[in-house]
């Protein structure tokens, strides 16, 4: 077995002896897991590797991160392509949204974890039948792992020279922070519970997958994921898209994505362009999704929503002119002047000489803006009503 007692950031071996040829083996194969297109077989392969070569530790927190990605539905040990069945989708949404809800649990005093730790905890916790324990330890998991998410951002390509503990815990760190980030509307509040992550977790491949990760083989546009809500709820649909938006969008693909914002903003539903503009902004992938229900909130007439979307869509671009440009019309239409006079200078700075920030920062220093507010209503102003035409034809 490799030994595992160098402390986190001491320098990888460098001897020739097999031990070391075979630590600095895995400790590439393990980085080359961090890349975007890594697959669940990936890590399946690393673990049987681990195995084989004695490194149990390894092959363990490897083979606990692709049950994690992969989901724990029956006869699911091979990876397979996925069918989807609109009619099998639709029972397993309806069976969740009539699940009775989670039982409250205390969450206060929860500690960060750790990773490695707690990638086993959930991979067993996930595994298994759920029964009031085992969903009280789930949902205190739940709460403790993003006290440690949200304290620190882990990626192990920071540790590539570190000791091979150190390596595999970043790893885990960076993955199963990734995990609940993907899943964060299903585990938790307003919407989510530790008995919905569990339940959605324990999926098959033939309906909406595991996390719902299937629903993009369910659906073709953002219609027929409203529609899907439809079918699962019956006359109680209204009252349920508002909760199923954010979930069900997670997994889809960005076109379908900035679809469902417009047919949300068509129909008025301003609670469920907000519940999926909150699940949006803790992505930094899908630039497109936030512009259209940025452009949702305009329409409905919630300048302060468009604003928090706006606001991060400047961080996101934040080498981009324009989005710093509508930042600043923004505010100054809501009366943040100092703040709009900020965003426009830092567009300029982006973009020097354009002569519509100048002829911006002189309205808003002369106290006489109003050329430039940012207007809501489906009909202003009219190149967002043009763009609006233009993708409903499409």
């Amino acid at each position: 077995m490799i030994e595992t007692k160098p402390q986190r950031g001491a320098a990888a071996p460098t001897s020739m002896t097999q031990g070391g040829a075979i630590e600095r083996m895995l400790r590439r194969s393990l980085l080359l897991l961090t890349r975007t297109s890594s697959t669940i077989q990936d890590y399946f392969d690393v673990a049987e590797l681990a195995e084989e070569v004695g490194a149990i530790d390894v092959a363990g927190v490897t083979r606990d991160i692709a049950m994690l990605r992969q989901g724990f539905g029956a006869k699911q040990d091979t990876i397979t392509k996925p069918t989807g069945s609109i009619e099998r989708a639709v029972s397993e949404l309806r069976a969740l949204m009539d699940d009775p809800g989670a039982t409250p649990f205390p969450t206060a005093g929860q500690e960060p974890l750790d990773a490695v730790v707690a990638c086993s905890a959930f991979s067993r916790l996930l595994s298994a039948p759920l029964d009031e324990t085992s969903e009280g330890e789930l949902a205190g998991l739940l709460i403790a792992w993003r006290v440690s998410a949200e304290a620190q951002a882990a990626d192990p390509r920071d540790h590539a020279d570190a000791a091979l503990p150190a390596l595999i815990m970043s790893l885990a760190a960076s993955q199963l922070a990734a995990f609940l980030h993907r899943n964060h509307a299903l585990a938790f509040e307003p919407h989510g519970s530790a008995r919905l992550l569990h339940r959605a977790a324990r999926l098959g491949i033939g309906g909406l997958g595991p996390y719902l990760s299937g629903t993009g083989n369910i659906v073709r546009s953002g219609r027929d994921v409203l529609g899907l809500i439809v079918l699962a709820a019956g006359e109680d649909a209204v009252d349920k898209i508002e909760a199923w938006v954010a979930p069900l969008a997670a997994y889809l693909p960005v076109g379908i994505a900035e679809d469902l914002a417009d047919e949300l903003a068509d129909l008025g539903m301003i609670g469920a362009v907000r519940a999926l503009l909150q699940a949006e902004l803790r992505r930094s992938d899908r630039v497109g999704a936030l512009q259209r229900l940025r452009d949702a909130a305009l329409d409905l007439g919630d300048l302060a929503l468009a604003l928090t979307a706006q606001h991060h869509l400047a961080n996101l671009k934040h080498l981009d002119a324009l989005e710093w440009r509508c930042l600043g019309d923004m505010l100054a239409t809501v009366g943040s002047s100092e703040a709009a006079e900020a965003a426009f200078i830092r567009a300029d700075k982006l973009a020097p000489g354009d002569p519509l920030l100048a002829a911006r920062l002189t309205a808003l220093r002369s106290d006489d803006f109003g050329d430039f507010t940012v207007r809501s209503g489906f009909a202003t102003p009219e190149p967002r009503k043009q763009l609006r035409f233009a993708r409903r034809q499409a």
